[in-house]
C-alpha cells in the first residue's frame, strides 16, 4: 500500500471517529443591543493599545483609558483575552483605540473576546458610542 494512501486513509478514520484537530472553532454571538453589553460588562470603556503581548496561554492588552462607562477608574487597565487558535480572542493592535465590553472573572482580571461589542472605537463603533453617551473623561496620569 502507498504511503500516500495510508495517510489519506488515517484522515478519514480520523474524521470519522470524531478527531478533532489542535483548533476548534469559536462560536458565539455578541450581546444584542450596547444597553445589553454595558449590563452584562464589568467594564466599558474607551482606550488606547499601549502594548499587547503573549503571557502564557493569553495575550494581554495594556491600554491608556480616556472615557469610562461603567468600571475602572484608573486611566491604566489590563485586558486579557484568549491566545487565538479558536479560543474567542480579541486581537488588539497597539496604537488603536478601542471601545472596549469586559467581564471580571474570579480572580478579579478583567477578560473580553470576540463575543463582546469589543471593537476599534473610530469606524465600527461610532454607533455604539453614540448610544452610550459621553461616559465619565479620565485624567491622563
Amino acid at each position: 500500500m502507498s504511503r500516500r494512501a495510508v495517510v489519506l486513509g488515517s484522515a478519514v478514520i480520523a474524521g470519522l471517529l470524531g478527531f478533532r484537530g489542535v483548533t476548534l472553532g469559536c462560536t458565539c454571538a455578541q450581546p444584542s443591543s450596547v444597553e445589553e453589553g454595558l449590563k452584562q460588562s464589568d467594564a466599558v470603556f474607551v482606550g488606547l493599545v499601549e502594548r499587547f503581548e503573549l503571557k502564557g496561554s493569553a495575550r494581554v492588552a495594556t491600554l491608556r483609558a480616556s472615557r469610562v462607562w461603567k468600571g475602572p477608574k484608573s486611566p491604566h487597565i489590563s485586558v486579557t483575552t484568549g491566545g487565538g487558535d479558536g479560543d474567542c480572542g480579541f486581537h488588539f493592535i497597539a496604537g488603536i483605540e478601542y471601545l472596549v465590553f469586559a467581564s471580571e472573572d474570579d480572580s478579579g482580571t478583567l477578560r473580553t473576546t470576540i463575543c463582546t461589542r469589543t471593537k476599534p472605537a473610530s469606524g465600527e463603533a461610532v454607533d455604539d458610542l453614540k448610544a452610550l453617551g459621553p461616559g465619565t473623561p479620565l485624567g491622563r496620569r
